[in-house]
């Protein structure tokens, strides 16, 4: 029971960290760089692009080192269990 709700908790802590990211670089950056003058249609579009580029790749990013962390955490407790044995 434990483990599903780890489970549950750390799906909710990557979904809530990529939303939050979504939100703070394509929303913010589009109309950050939208008080700066949009003149045409191409300058538009290359901020949504250069924004939403940047909204998925750092929670990508950042998904995947904690997702290593984890992987890394869990492989040093097996090892110290079975130091732990020899002992």
């Amino acid at each position: 029971m434990k483990k599903k709700i780890q489970r549950i908790l750390i799906w909710i802590f990557e979904l809530s960290l990529f939303c939050g990211y979504f939100y703070i670089l394509f929303v913010n950056l589009v109309c950050g760089f939208g008080y700066g003058g949009i003149s045409s249609r191409g300058q538009a579009i290359k901020i949504l692009i250069v924004s939403f580029i940047l909204a998925v790749a750092l929670p990508g990013l950042i998904w995947y080192q904690h997702r290593r962390i984890m992987k890394l955490e869990k492989l040093v407790d097996e090892i110290y269990d079975i130091f732990d044995k020899i002992k």
